[in-house]
């Protein structure tokens, strides 16, 4: 019977060790790897970006989001967002916010651009998970909460991303199917700005 011991024990390889606990009963457990290692060895783990040559943010929620994820209906898989990252392009970026939307939706969107999501095991193979950029979804989307802040800034002065930002989202946000999640601007226009939208989510068995 495995016993609650409190404090470290070293064990060898074959033995069996027994739960480990903290002084005040809390369960004491450490990562053998990186955080996403088992969602990534299990091909469960995908990104999809836009293309290097950048999209406009927006400045407003519409039908046409610069980034939206899809669950198909009957996917069998909800989509578990784990992050999004910004990456400036080119222009001078409108002051203002990038937010998450969401909307039912239970047919694919049209026009626009379908990405291509990849495994970050670095393998071959798609999931349910479908993404688009600047394709036609069926409502305005209502929004979820904000993603980044952006600065009104021009890259002749200032980098406006420095480095890229993340929203680190870690399952808060998850997709179940027929519901298309979107990120789009509520900026102003600035000159010509261009991003690099990436997401990265977790595809888990309903």
């Amino acid at each position: 019977m495995a016993k609650n011991v409190v404090g470290p024990r070293n064990y060898t390889d074959g033995n069996e060790p027994d739960p480990r606990f903290g002084k005040q009963g809390e369960a004491i457990v450490g990562m053998a790897h990186g955080a996403y290692w088992e969602a990534s060895s299990r091909h469960k783990l995908f990104v999809a970006s836009n293309a290097v040559a950048g999209v406009a943010p927006g400045t407003a929620q519409g039908t046409t989001p610069p980034f939206a994820l899809w669950n198909p209906p009957n996917s069998g898989v909800d989509l578990v967002i784990v992050r999004a990252t910004l990456g400036y392009v080119s222009g001078t970026i409108g002051a203002g916010t990038l937010a998450w939307g969401w909307n039912s939706q239970t047919t694919v969107p049209t026009t626009g651009t379908e990405l291509t999501p990849l495994l970050t095991r670095i393998a071959a193979a798609n999931g349910a998970g479908r993404a688009f950029t600047g394709s036609t979804i069926t409502a305005v989307p209502a929004i979820v909460r904000p993603a980044f802040v952006l600065s009104a800034q021009a890259a002749a002065t200032a980098s406006p991303l420095a480095a890229a930002a993340i929203d680190w989202v870690d399952g808060e946000l998850v997709v179940p199917s027929s519901v298309v999640a979107t990120l789009q601007g509520i900026a102003a226009a600035g000159t010509s700005p261009l991003v690099i939208i990436s997401v990265t989510w977790e595809e888990v068995p309903v």
